[in-house]
């Protein structure tokens, strides 16, 4: 289910209007980075919690078909991280931050995944929005948005780790 403006909730009924209210929701800011030197992309990712605290992740790969993709893979993995950690945290709605339009683009239809990596990254998201409720937020990179910015470090600081997933509590 992703976010539109068809349906507004002035038009839900009161009940409805109030569960959804009552929706926990969390905010992720998400990058990618791309060292073609070390042969890795990394991620980066910071997650806003309802109740002002926040986490960070960061990490890297090496994955030849996603190589091609540099900075793109990165930040496809950091958007279902995301979604992974929304979930694990018991959320019901979470908004992605980003500074590529290719996360939202690929998901909405609006763009064509036109290669194995981003169908599959589009497939994943969309079989995930059966369980969270997926938004997205387009932000300027280096437009000195905090949360961007971190996740922007956060993706360099992931290109000097040993590639891998993180385990997620």
């Amino acid at each position: 289910m992703y976010k539109s403006g068809k349906n507004s909730q002035a038009e839900a009924p009161a009940a409805t209007a109030a569960a959804v209210k009552s929706m926990r929701k969390a905010v992720c800011y998400v990058d990618g980075s791309f060292n073609p030197e070390a042969g890795k992309y990394a991620y980066g990712c910071i997650m806003l919690h309802d109740d002002g605290s926040t986490e960070e992740y960061c990490g890297s790969g090496d994955r030849p078909d996603a190589l091609q993709q540099r900075n793109v893979a990165g930040e496809m993995i950091a958007s279902m991280l995301a979604v992974k950690l929304a979930q694990l945290r018991g959320y019901e709605e979470l908004l992605i931050c980003y500074d590529y339009s290719g996360i939202e683009c690929w998901v909405t239809g609006a763009w064509k995944a036109k290669n194995e990596l981003t169908r599959s990254y589009r497939d994943w998201m969309r079989a995930h929005e059966k369980d969270i409720k997926i938004s997205f937020k387009k932000v300027e990179a280096h437009s000195n948005d905090k949360y961007n910015d971190m996740a922007d470090k956060l993706a360099k600081q992931g290109l000097l780790k040993d590639p891998g997933f993180p385990e997620l509590k």
